[in-house]
């Protein structure tokens, strides 16, 4: 985490971790100097421990850790983060035809701010089948490891990818 808070990225997602870990992230990110270089930080609330996957818990990240989004494969998380002025990314697995329809179905209810739609290697196969003007801002995200699937990907209707490639931090920019 500490890497890519040096790096400047605009953007990070916290996918590991525990509670303390994202509060000692965000510490560093709120020091910086110059609002402008500060970096906006997702918890993955599924996978941090400490937390609680309910709207208290989305309250503690809000109000005292501070953090300015979550991404949560699970919708009523959603609401519950937006009701403490959170950002919101759902997190959807595409496997298949039928999670694909699902997947939609879940967007139209929850209607987060943007949706990472996983594996991102598959976004390039399946963005025909997308009601893309309907849809939030798609963020790709899994499995891109080299430039040319950055580029590739980037050619879809996504708007950004998701990786921890480092490599490819600034490969777009």
């Amino acid at each position: 985490m500490q890497t890519a808070l040096r790096a400047g990225l605009r953007v990070v997602f916290f996918l590991t971790g525990t509670v303390f870990d994202l509060q000692e992230a965000v510490s560093i990110n709120k020091a910086v100097e110059d609002p402008r270089r500060r970096t906006l930080i997702f918890a993955h609330i599924d996978l941090i421990q400490g937390i609680g996957r309910d709207p208290a818990g989305m309250r503690v990240l809000a109000k005292q850790v501070g953090v300015d989004g979550i991404l949560t494969t699970r919708s009523n998380l959603i609401r519950a983060a937006k009701d403490e002025g959170l950002y919101t990314i759902q997190r959807l697995f595409i496997l298949d035809s039928e999670s694909l329809k699902t997947a939609v179905q879940i967007l139209n209810a929850s209607k987060p701010d943007a949706v990472e739609l996983l594996p991102a290697l598959v976004l390039p196969n399946i963005q025909r089948r997308l009601p893309v003007d309907t849809l939030p801002p798609i963020i790709a995200g899994g499995l891109v490891e080299t430039q040319a699937e950055l580029q590739t990907v980037l050619r879809t209707p996504a708007k950004a990818v998701s990786t921890s490639a480092q490599t490819l931090w600034f490969a777009a920019t």
